[in-house]
C-alpha cells in the first residue's frame, strides 16, 4: 500500500510540473479545516487539516494537506482513541466561480507518516466544498465521503462521510 501512495504522489507530482509551464494563474492558498462524522458509535473520525494549494489553472489546483488525525473507536463495549499524522495530495476542480460563491469537487489520498500505533491506514477521498466570499479570507464548507483502508487485522475498512468547516486564506 505505501508503494501506491508513492506512485500517487509522483504522479501528481508530473502532473503539476507538466502543467506548471502552461500555468495562466499562480494563487496559492492554504485552508484550516476541522472535520469529522460523530453518527456512529463504533468508529469517529475527528480530523484537524492543514492543507496548501496551488492553484495550476483558472479551475484546477494540486493540494498537499497534513492532519492530526484522531480516531474513536467502541469496540465490544470497550472504547479507545488512536492519534495519528497523515500526509496527503489533492486534485481539485472548480466548478462554479461567482463573485461571492464558488465550489470545488476535490479527490485525494492520504497515509500515515509513521506507522507505529494498533491502528494503520491509508485513505481515498472525494469531496465538495463552497467557498464563501471573495476576501483574502474566507470560510470553507465542505462534505466528503473517505475510505479508511485498514493496514492491519484488528479493525476493519471503514467508509464514512465527513462534514468539514474551515477558513481559506489566499496568497
Amino acid at each position: 500500500m505505501r508503494r501506491t501512495f508513492t506512485i500517487s504522489i509522483l504522479c501528481f507530482l508530473f502532473v503539476g510540473i507538466s502543467i506548471a509551464g502552461f500555468a495562466q494563474t499562480s494563487k496559492i492558498e492554504t485552508e484550516y479545516r476541522l472535520q469529522g462524522n460523530s453518527l456512529s458509535h463504533e468508529f469517529q473520525p475527528i480530523e484537524l487539516c492543514l492543507e496548501f494549494k496551488y492553484n495550476i489553472l483558472k479551475n484546477f489546483c494540486l493540494g498537499w494537506n497534513y492532519d492530526r488525525a484522531i480516531a474513536l473507536f467502541k469496540v465490544d463495549g470497550v472504547k479507545d482513541h488512536f492519534t495519528s499524522n497523515v500526509l496527503g495530495a489533492k486534485v481539485g476542480y472548480s466548478f462554479l466561480n461567482k463573485p461571492y460563491l464558488s465550489m470545488q469537487v476535490a479527490c485525494g489520498t492520504g497515509t500515515q507518516i509513521k506507522r507505529k500505533g494498533e491502528w494503520d491506514y491509508s485513505y481515498y477521498d472525494v469531496g465538495i466544498f463552497t467557498y464563501i466570499g471573495n476576501a483574502r479570507f474566507r470560510p470553507v464548507i465542505g462534505i466528503l465521503l473517505r475510505r479508511y483502508d485498514s493496514h492491519n487485522t484488528s479493525f476493519s475498512d471503514y467508509t464514512k462521510c465527513l462534514v468539514s468547516l474551515g477558513l481559506n486564506t489566499k496568497f
